[in-house]
């Protein structure tokens, strides 16, 4: 059941540690009761505009900046998250930007040009060095870069493992997911690197409408993630 809107007003405020937002002069909490704080001003006045565009029922999925915030502060903290830093490792182990098509070369130049750098990236920022194939072949990632990933995803902030769980669950790539965290791609990046091949076949073959509300669906998730990094920082 939709929960009815139940303020009349919502609005930033200060609070002990930071900012929040207030719906009729009364600081919010995360869905586990904590208290929701953030950083930045500009932040909080986002959450609150995303609280006071909401009608007659409270719709979460049109709150993406707050669904962020809950998680940054209710999982990437709490006892749930070494079991996310496990997901992210995961994927890591068999990460979309590690396997090549064999063909046709047009889509294998693409590819390289939009993954190699970023491996590159990787592997001089982090010293992590992902093997890499062509085809549908496995290829078993050297254990000594894997327990690098997992050292390099339990040390960031909760801000900037909220910034990689989420990024990483849209794209099916942590080497992606950690990018976008470390400032190295913003979101229309992001999504140029995950959809080179469904980018590809729209331009090939022509429109296909699941296929490009797909891709246009991972974008605005990925701008969101871009705009809560940013505000984070206390960009306006």
């Amino acid at each position: 059941m939709p929960v009815k809107r139940f303020y009349k007003a919502a609005a930033a405020g200060t609070a002990p540690g930071g900012y929040t937002v207030r719906l009729d002069g009364k600081n919010i909490k995360t869905p586990l009761q904590r208290p929701l704080v953030v950083p930045t001003a500009a932040l909080a006045a986002a959450l609150a505009a995303e609280w006071e565009a909401q009608t007659d029922d409270i719709r979460p999925h049109a709150m993406p900046l707050n669904q962020l915030v809950n998680t940054m502060i209710d999982k990437a903290t709490g006892h749930e998250r070494p079991a996310m830093n496990a997901e992210v490792v995961k994927y890591a182990g068999s990460d979309l930007v590690c396997y090549f098509a064999t063909h046709p070369a047009d889509l294998v130049a693409r590819q390289e040009a939009l993954w190699h750098p970023l491996l590159g990236w990787l592997s001089d920022e982090y010293g992590i060095r992902l093997e890499t194939a062509q085809g549908i072949q496995y290829v078993n990632q050297p254990e000594a870069d894997m327990a690098a990933v997992k050292a390099r995803v339990e040390a960031l902030s909760p801000a900037d493992f909220t910034v990689v769980q989420a990024v990483t669950g849209l794209t099916g790539s942590a080497v992606i997911a950690l990018a976008v965290a470390a400032g190295r791609l913003g979101a229309e990046q992001a999504y140029a690197a995950a959809g080179v091949d469904e980018i590809y076949q729209l331009e090939k073959w022509g429109e296909d409408k699941i296929a490009r509300d797909r891709l246009n669906r991972m974008l605005r998730e990925l701008e969101t993630v871009e705009k809560f990094r940013f505000l984070m920082q206390g960009g306006n």
